[in-house]
């Protein structure tokens, strides 16, 4: 095979299951930079917060596999409180929740810079 026809070469194969599910963060990272911008969505993580930096943390650590407890015990704070930071992130459209309808699992939009990104 060319190199024409294969522009890259895959070094680490994954399954096809894993393959896709990167391909799909990789579509949504880059909708949400260009519909909202890293600085929108940085804001919103950060608006109003005692440890913003605790807060981008947590936020870049939504990938999935943590719920409510796991994402209060990262930020520091009460699960009562991630719990409506969660729901407010949500309706914000900058977390999607991929649990299975009875325990909720949020997985981010994109990884954030850990210092208020310029622009």
């Amino acid at each position: 095979m060319s190199s024409i026809e294969r522009p890259f070469r895959v070094t680490e194969r994954l399954p096809m299951d894993q393959r896709i599910l990167r391909q799909n963060e990789a579509v949504i990272a880059l909708l949400a930079r260009s519909t909202m911008g890293v600085k929108t969505i940085y804001n919103l993580v950060t608006r109003g917060k005692r440890d913003p930096s605790a807060y981008v943390r947590t936020y870049n650590s939504l990938r999935g596999n943590m719920g409510v407890v796991d994402a209060a015990n990262m930020a520091g704070v009460s699960p009562g409180t991630m719990s409506e930071t969660l729901t407010a992130w949500e309706a914000q459209g900058i977390i999607y929740d991929i649990g299975d309808g009875t325990r909720p699992v949020y997985m981010r939009m994109l990884r954030l810079p850990l210092k208020q990104p310029s622009d």
